[in-house]
């Protein structure tokens, strides 16, 4: 399995719904798993794949009373859950104190994420900072994304906090995961939006590159959340999604597939609607 984890360097950017569309339309089999500290969304979101509703105690609840004697990729799967349309989900924790139950046992559960598999992991971490506790898996990820907008003040709060994930990801000098940018813009803003974020990261030096652009689109991350309805897979946001995939193919070796693979989640059609 590839680990890919999402995170936000500020505030809400929309961290959470680029990482629920990129799971739904990556082109392997792919596991969306909730890890912010503070809790997840998913559950108040998203109905099961049954058309029941998902239940709030399977998944990183359940996950951490059954894995006290190890966390492994069969363990985690066992306490996911299935959307509509396929995409499997580790429903995230449901109060920030429950993130006691992982003290000292991330590391475990970044090993077990990151383990050789046919299934890649995306995760939502939350908001990136130095005193998180889920930093300790992050030295397992296979890349790290960190979603912004794009305001002068937005990209300073991203210099610095990706300059600070490459200390977490690189201990003692040893090369990590690398680091790519997603930047939430309109669509007409794009191609600026990625070249003022580019000039931003190489003035201070930062050890990062962007990796994508995602349309800003209100209607379809409504859609996404649930509370709206529609063809969300013609929507912009969808198609910025599905571009950035590609790129990520392209810089960093991720989501590409066989051209003849068939993975369960192959039609995000379901998820995204």
């Amino acid at each position: 399995m590839a680990l890919i984890v999402v995170c936000s360097a500020k505030g809400s950017p929309g961290a959470s719904t680029t990482a629920l569309a990129l799971a739904a339309e990556w082109p392997r089999q792919s596991l969306l798993a909730e890890l912010d500290p503070l809790g997840g969304d998913l559950v108040y979101r998203q109905g099961a794949e049954d058309g029941s509703v998902l239940d709030p105690n399977r998944g990183m609840n359940s996950l951490a009373l059954a894995g006290r004697g190890g966390i492994t990729p069969e363990l985690v799967h066992e306490h996911s859950q299935r959307l509509p349309g396929g995409l499997d989900v580790l429903v995230g924790l449901t109060r920030p104190e429950q993130t006691n139950g992982w003290s000292g046992r991330w590391t475990a559960l970044g090993r077990a994420l990151a383990a050789p598999g046919t299934t890649d992991v995306i995760a939502d971490i939350g908001r990136a900072h130095p005193g998180s506790p889920v930093n300790e898996l992050l030295p397992y990820a296979s890349l790290v994304l960190v979603v912004s907008r794009t305001t002068a003040e937005d990209l300073a709060h991203l210099r610095s906090r990706v300059a600070s994930l490459h200390n977490v990801l690189s201990p003692a000098g040893r090369s990590g995961a690398p680091v790519g940018v997603l930047l939430i813009a309109p669509a007409r803003q794009q191609a600026a939006a990625a070249r003022d974020a580019a000039q931003v990261l190489a003035a201070g030096q930062v050890p990062a590159q962007v990796a994508g652009v995602i349309a800003f689109d209100p209607k379809a991350a409504e859609q996404l959340a649930g509370r709206r309805r529609g063809r969300i897979h013609r929507t912009q946001l969808v198609a910025s999604v599905r571009q950035t995939i590609g790129s990520l193919g392209t810089q960093f070796g991720l989501g590409r597939v066989p051209e003849q693979a068939v993975t369960e989640n192959e039609s995000a059609e379901g998820v995204l609607q």
